[in-house]
């Protein structure tokens, strides 16, 4: 199996690299491409920058260049749900783009994707199962070992949940609450808020490949939500992702 790995930031991969044995570099559209081993499996890791033409691209470089078969995606996310807290964990079970509205087309309905038809693009409930697993590894046996209890104390984390739920996508930095009320009414079971995640399960879907996109809850997507998302980012949520996903590379046969 070919695993690859993205984050949009260099943060969210940052301490990846460091456990990947890196075997060779490339540089495509802007980006570079990490091959290498990880626990046994070879890894492409890459991050993409922000934003679904960011992630699209990238996703698609994986898929046609380098043969992946699978995508895990990770990163942080603004929480959808006012029951998610910093540090909780979203694995996307549906994901959709929020600000796709080709509803003034005869017949198409809001977040539809025209001549896709789909709404949603779901995850593959076993790779699901492996996801949550994971992440409830990574955060009961690993978590305290690697974050200072200091940090987990500054952003209030005890033990993080870890949900499978709905990730909405889109090319918007949300820091408004009444947004985020806006499209709770209309997205069923929302959870967190971003802006990559349904690029790269559309591209996935188009081409026939497994994907699962790990989320990190750093904010709100409220009014306090650059402050956070900043200093959550720099000094906690790189343990988070990196942790999770090494521990889902592990498991997988």
């Amino acid at each position: 199996m070919k695993i690859g790995i993205i984050g949009a930031i260099e943060e969210e991969v940052r301490l990846l690299m460091e456990e990947i044995e890196v075997l060779s570099e490339e540089t495509i559209g802007m980006r570079t491409y990490y091959t290498g081993n990880l626990f046994g499996k070879q890894v492409i890791l890459v991050y993409s920058r922000c934003g679904k033409v960011a992630a699209a691209s990238t996703v698609t470089t994986l898929i046609g260049h380098f043969g992946v078969d699978l995508v895990l995606f990770t990163g942080v996310a603004g929480g959808g749900n006012p029951e998610r807290k910093i540090g909780d964990v979203v694995v996307g079970g549906k994901l959709l783009q929020h600000d796709m509205d080709s509803s003034g087309i005869p017949g198409a309905l809001r977040f539809e994707i025209p001549l896709l038809k789909k709404i949603y693009f779901e995850a593959e409930p076993a790779l699901l199962a492996k996801a949550v697993e994971s992440a409830g590894y990574y955060i009961k046996n690993q978590m305290h070992k690697e974050i200072d209890v200091s940090l987990l104390q500054e952003f209030d984390i005890t033990v993080p949940a870890v949900v499978v739920g709905t990730i909405a996508t889109g090319d918007q930095f949300i820091s408004d609450r009444n947004k985020i009320n806006t499209l709770n009414s209309q997205i069923d079971d929302l959870q967190c808020v971003e802006m990559e995640g349904a690029a790269i399960a559309q591209v996935c879907y188009e081409y026939g490949v497994d994907f699962v996109v790990f989320r990190v809850i750093s904010d709100n997507a409220d009014e306090n939500a650059h402050y956070n998302i900043k200093r959550f980012l720099e000094k906690t949520a790189s343990y988070l992702t990196q942790g999770i996903i090494k521990q889902f590379v592990r498991e997988l046969e």
